[in-house]
C-alpha cells in the first residue's frame, strides 16, 4: 500500500500578528521557560532578541521541530497560495484551530473554545504552538555586539 501525504482541507485562519513589531529575521528559539512566573519564549537573530511572555500557565505548550509540522506547513502556504507565507513572520494567532477544538474536547468542559486563543511561533527551525486564554507581551532589543 502506497503511502500518501493526506494534507487536510485547512479551515484554520493563520494571522499574523504584526502588532507586536517584532522585527523580520531569522530567528530561533533560546529559551522556553515555564514556571511560577509564566511562560517565556526568547527568540534571537544574532541581531534582535524577542521575548514572548505569557503571564500565567497556559493551558498547552507544544515544542516541535519544524520538519514535524511539515503536514500543517504545507497546507498553510497552500491554503494561501503562499510558498513564503512563513518568511519574515514569527507570531501568529491561529482561529478555528484544530488544536483549540482538541483542548475544549480533553478538558471535557472545564473550558470552552470560545475562551480559548491559539498563539504559533515560527522559526526556520521549530514551531511553538500556546494555547491561554490571555495574550502575551512582547519586548523586543537589539542584541549587543561585541568587538
Amino acid at each position: 500500500m502506497e503511502k500518501k501525504n493526506r494534507e487536510p482541507e485547512l479551515q484554520e485562519e493563520w494571522i499574523k500578528l504584526k502588532q507586536y513589531g517584532i522585527p523580520e529575521g531569522e530567528f530561533i528559539v533560546t529559551q522556553l521557560i515555564q514556571d511560577g512566573d509564566g511562560t517565556k519564549i526568547v527568540l534571537d537573530d544574532e541581531k534582535d532578541s524577542v521575548e514572548i511572555f505569557f503571564d500565567g500557565i497556559p493551558v498547552l505548550v507544544r515544542n516541535t521541530v519544524e520538519g514535524m509540522r511539515m503536514r500543517t506547513w504545507g497546507a498553510v502556504q497552500s491554503k494561501y497560495a503562499d510558498q513564503s507565507f512563513f518568511r519574515g513572520a514569527v507570531l501568529f494567532e491561529v482561529e478555528n484551530s484544530r488544536l483549540v477544538q482538541w483542548c475544549a474536547e480533553e478538558s471535557c468542559g472545564f473550558y470552552e473554545a470560545d475562551e480559548l486563543k491559539h498563539y504559533c511561533i515560527v522559526t526556520g527551525e521549530e514551531l511553538v504552538d500556546v494555547v491561554a486564554t490571555f495574550e502575551p507581551t512582547v519586548k523586543i532589543e537589539p542584541l549587543r555586539v561585541s568587538l
